[in-house]
């Protein structure tokens, strides 16, 4: 515990006190005041608190928020691990699970990185422990299939394949490139979902849905976006299931694709229709990637 006494310099915002005297950002002080670190006069304040003069401000250890101790506050959860093997793991990420907390204001929620701290310590990283041992991410939302690196050797090769993905520009090497993802989705079928279907039938498939698109996520720039229908079927009046791989990563790429095709995920919060009690029905069921020795593997449930 740390302990300031604020002498008079006008009546400042707590958070930009702290920022300036630390040379961190007031959104890293905010997350620790609504966590009840950082007190005054021995009473948690709000982060708009305007100190007065003798004002004794009281701040838990910052290193605690800076390294990954705090994922020990994480609720523990079991997270399937589907392989397992000296360098890296495939784990069976349930819904409602964070691949990563967005901050530390998520630290306490389940996530795979708590659950990787709490059982495989020392995860190599991107450059922050919120990362650790993540090669990608899942939507909280979105279940299955997750490749984590436990070494950095792995880490960097892993990383290599996704780059290879991102920067190939045609269709044939996106499609070429060693390391896909497949995915199942069930839709709620729409009135113009005919049009769509038509539309597939001019060239059956596999029907590749290729564009330009701007994300609904902040300071969005355009890109191409490029998802594979591989197969569907009319399950019931209302309901088709979608088998698909996605030939590029962007964020809500599947959930955008479906939606503009008139066929939103089922309990997609964001494109369709939000049920509190049952999450998104998109499912990561497949990876395929080449390992070090050049040999092709295959993961499915």
């Amino acid at each position: 515990m740390q302990e300031i006494i604020y002498e008079w310099k006008g009546w400042e915002r707590i958070d930009s006190r702290l920022s300036w005297q630390f040379s961190y950002s007031r959104n890293f002080f905010h997350h620790i005041i609504e966590r009840w670190g950082i007190q005054v006069n021995g009473k948690v304040v709000k982060k708009s608190y305007k100190l007065k003069n003798w004002d004794n401000i009281q701040i838990d250890e910052l290193e605690r928020y800076l390294s990954p101790i705090i994922l020990d506050e994480a609720e523990e959860i079991d997270i399937p691990i589907v392989r397992e093997e000296e360098d890296y793991l495939i784990l069976n990420k349930p819904k409602w699970v964070l691949s990563h907390p967005n901050s530390i204001r998520d630290a306490k929620k389940p996530s795979v990185v708590a659950f990787l701290y709490q059982h495989y310590k020392d995860l190599p990283s991107y450059g922050n422990f919120i990362r650790a041992g993540l090669v990608h991410r899942l939507d909280k939302d979105t279940d299955w299939l997750m490749i984590v690196a436990k070494t950095e050797k792995w880490l960097q090769h892993f990383k290599t394949l996704f780059q290879e993905k991102s920067e190939s520009s045609s269709l044939e090497e996106k499609e070429s490139t060693p390391l896909q993802k497949y995915y199942r989705a069930i839709c709620e079928i729409t009135t113009k979902w005919a049009e769509f279907l038509q539309e597939i039938k001019k060239v059956w498939l596999p029907y590749y849905i290729q564009e330009i698109v701007v994300a609904k996520v902040p300071n969005c720039t355009p890109k191409m976006w490029i998802t594979k229908i591989l197969d569907f079927e009319e399950a019931w009046s209302w309901l088709v299931k979608m088998q698909l791989q996605i030939l590029t990563w962007r964020t809500h790429q599947i959930r955008y694709h479906l939606s503009s095709r008139w066929l939103p995920i089922q309990w997609d919060y964001l494109y369709g229709k939000e049920n509190e009690n049952i999450p998104m029905q998109l499912t990561a069921w497949k990876l395929e990637y080449l390992d070090l020795n050049w040999k092709t593997q295959s993961v499915m449930i």
